[in-house]
């Protein structure tokens, strides 16, 4: 049973969250404005394009000429065509990744940065054109076949993420910076002279982020299936209640950090110093494979990994809690730790 102090503090946390414009928008209406965005964006696959320069060949061929028609009618090649000192230029600008010309002796010679990848791409698409051009004749035969693969779409991948980074925002800038607010204002030393206790304080924002989160996630989950038929492949219970873990231990770091701090300009740059990273490395928005292998593995313990990866494993793969041994032993870690830490240090004024 609630106590009417406690009860009191939560519609305060309520009130505090609706009475706040800012709040309310970053918290509703951003992540479904990223989804909307990034989804339509890049969810539906195009060929990939290339930008190749086209200098004019040593001596004029029969299959220069072949080439040089089969590049202009290629949807996926934009071929541009000048002197030298132009199309580097051009390269410089981002115009185009490659140089084609054929020599005296009807050789394909290349002119490409060989550590841009796009620039290698452009060139193996180019030779094969180059290739059938010249009759080439592959040994083994093929065929390709397309496939579907459920929820392997990017705004499904994306979804996971944005609910993961909407946690993470709302979690400690909504806590950090209440708590900071009251403490400089002196309300926190108010509150010691009422007959509230005082880790009914600390309760009261544990409730507000459950109330906070419930509208976060009913706001992401109902857009996702609305504009884009976001499906669940896991148990919706599970979800919601490995969302809940992680705001739990996004709540303990925002109570850390906000547990000494008087100044607002600080806890908005701690916590931007905390976030930041994460948002770049997590795998927010895009994969964390491109990433080398030490930072991949080192970034699996940063909480926001371990939040994404988990929802993304029950919402797009079925699986289970009981699956996600080392993501809720990563979250239950800072949950744990930092409340531990901050009921030591925290200071009311």
């Amino acid at each position: 049973m609630l106590s009417r102090s406690l009860w009191q503090q939560i519609k305060c946390r309520w009130r505090e969250f609706r009475r706040e414009p800012s709040a309310f928008f970053w918290v509703m209406f951003m992540p479904v404005l990223w989804m909307v965005v990034l989804g339509f964006a890049f969810s539906k696959p195009r060929p990939e394009s290339y930008g190749v320069g086209w200098l004019a060949p040593a001596s004029v061929s029969e299959l220069s000429e072949k080439t040089h028609k089969a590049l202009t009618e290629n949807p996926q090649i934009k071929l541009r065509e000048a002197d030298l000192a132009e199309l580097e230029t051009r390269i410089k600008r981002g115009e185009i990744s490659m140089i084609l010309q054929f020599d005296a002796q009807n050789k394909a010679v290349y002119r490409l940065d060989q550590n841009n990848p796009e620039a290698m791409r452009a060139r193996n698409f180019v030779n094969d054109v180059v290739q059938n051009q010249g009759g080439r004749m592959d040994p083994v035969p093929q065929e390709s076949t397309n496939i579907q693969a459920e929820g392997g779409r990017y705004v499904d991948f994306l979804i996971p993420g944005l609910l993961g980074l909407s946690i993470m925002t709302s979690s400690l800038f909504g806590v950090g910076m209440t708590i900071v607010s009251n403490r400089k204002e002196n309300l926190l030393k108010r509150y010691l002279a009422t007959p509230m206790r005082s880790y009914e304080f600390i309760v009261s924002h544990i409730f507000g982020r459950l109330i906070i989160l419930a509208a976060e996630f009913s706001a992401v989950m109902i857009a996702g299936y609305l504009i884009f038929h976001f499906r669940l492949y896991g148990n919706f219970f599970q979800y919601v209640l490995f969302a809940i873990l992680g705001a739990a231990a996004f709540t303990s770091l925002a109570l850390l950090c906000a547990s000494r701090t008087r100044s607002v300009p600080m806890i908005s740059g701690l916590t931007n110093l905390i976030s930041l990273p994460m948002m770049m490395l997590s795998g927010v928005f895009f994969s964390k494979n491109n990433f080398p292998d030490w930072l991949r593995e080192a970034t699996a313990y940063l909480p926001l990994t371990a939040l994404n990866d988990g929802l993304r494993k029950i919402a797009l793969e079925g699986l289970a809690l009981t699956d996600l041994g080392p993501e809720i032993a990563v979250l239950g870690v800072y949950t744990i730790v930092c409340a531990v830490i901050a009921q030591r240090l925290f200071k009311w004024f």
